[in-house]
């Protein structure tokens, strides 16, 4: 008997129905769909343009309120990539949002805060798990409940009235104490609060330093100073999602599937967190200079030289201050320089390590291996996108 083989097999029609938009996610989703032959629906969804009666082999979804009913009513196989509670067993592929809190949290204590503050919309499951992550790591790193805050957001739903929705931010975040580290949970708000402070007459980043999650470029670059964000691996997340439906459709797993969690890329560190929040002089003298010269091969000699005490008194400074020594923060700052290069550039892995301030590779995947517990190449396969990793 003959069988029909996969080529013969008519192309399998994907839809996206999510009802908001990142171009990350769909590149993810579209590149599986290349690379399995299938057809995607040329529909994005929003509650003006859903299609009545669509059919299809298989849908990804994102369920909330304005897609409820329609993603309920449709009767193939599904994946979602939301973190709402759903009345039916389905696949998921999500953020890894304990992990956003925890990186978030250690992003900031390393840069000596000490009073922390945590700002996000009033509902969600995610932003619950972050939160809960955040404020965990810092407690376990000895800070007390005290020094963490609560920023609300404004009762003020409607931003036109803009003016009184920024006073009414504003007053919350006047009294609490300087330097304070903010992590919010999306982009939108981490811009919002940079914007509240600019007209406050409130210094990003020296008296408030702001964190986003999603690194949503032209959020991020076009803000009133530019914000540090969590790039949440989108387009990894859209690839997952998009071979998880593969996997439901055909027969390797059930809706009763355990939830697959992708993990995130890195902080893109942009001016909203670059000061240090450390009072001592020499150590923020020496930091200072490293962020600033640790790319023209910097020696710590140099350091002890500039700061204006002795490197013993340095060396006494920074644990004190930052709980390290000056050669594992000037390590650090090269090896986050270098997972950005890594995860983001095409540059080769001889020219990250001259860039970063090591005289060779060798020396700069050592550092990387001890540190990190993967060589930069194994880093790099981890965690660039599907979509980039396809065209190399």
């Amino acid at each position: 008997m003959d069988t029909q083989t996969t080529s013969d097999m008519p192309p399998k029609s994907i839809l996206v129905a999510l009802d908001w938009y990142d171009h990350r996610i769909f590149q993810g989703i579209s590149q599986y769909c290349a690379e399995r032959n299938w057809h995607l629906s040329p529909y994005l969804f929003s509650d003006r343009t859903i299609p009545e009666k669509w059919k299809g082999d298989g849908a990804i979804t994102c369920f909330g309120e304005t897609l409820a009913d329609f993603i309920l009513s449709l009767d193939m196989p599904k994946v979602d990539i939301s973190d709402n509670p759903l009345p039916t067993p389905t696949p998921r592929v999500i953020v890894d949002h304990d992990q956003i809190g925890r990186r978030a949290a250690k992003h900031f204590f390393e840069r000596g805060y000490r009073n922390f503050a945590f700002y996000s919309w009033k509902n969600g499951t995610a932003n619950q798990v972050s939160k809960d992550a955040f404020i965990e790591t810092l407690e376990d790193a000895g800070i007390s409940h005290e020094e963490i805050y609560i920023i609300h957001q404004s009762s003020i739903e409607a931003v036109g009235d803009w003016g009184a929705y920024m006073e009414s931010m504003s007053e919350q975040i006047r009294d609490l104490p300087r330097p304070l580290a903010v992590f919010t949970s999306q982009d939108k708000l981490a811009v919002e609060l940079i914007e509240v402070c600019t007209k406050a007459d409130i210094s990003v980043p020296d008296e408030i330093a702001v964190l986003g999650v999603d690194n949503i470029d032209f959020l991020c670059e076009c803000a009133a100073v530019p914000l540090s964000s969590v790039d949440t691996n989108l387009t990894e997340l859209g690839y997952a999602a998009a071979a998880q439906l593969g996997r439901l459709m055909d027969g390797e797993i059930d809706n009763y599937e355990p939830p697959v969690t992708v993990a995130i890329k890195s902080i893109i560190n942009r001016r909203s967190t670059e000061a240090l929040a450390v009072r001592h002089p020499a150590v923020a003298k020496a930091v200072e200079l490293m962020r600033r010269e640790f790319k023209n091969g910097l020696e710590l000699e140099a350091v002890y030289a500039f700061s204006g005490i002795s490197k013993r008194g340095l060396e006494k400074a920074f644990q004190r201050h930052l709980n390290d020594t000056p050669a594992s923060v000037l390590r650090r700052i090269r090896l986050d320089y270098a997972k950005n290069c890594l995860s983001q550039t095409d540059l080769k892995v001889e020219s990250i390590a001259i860039e970063c301030g090591y005289s060779n590779s060798s020396n700069l995947s050592h550092a990387f291996t001890r540190e990190i517990g993967m060589s930069p190449q194994e880093y790099r396969t981890t965690y660039r996108s599907p979509l980039f990793k396809s065209k190399r």
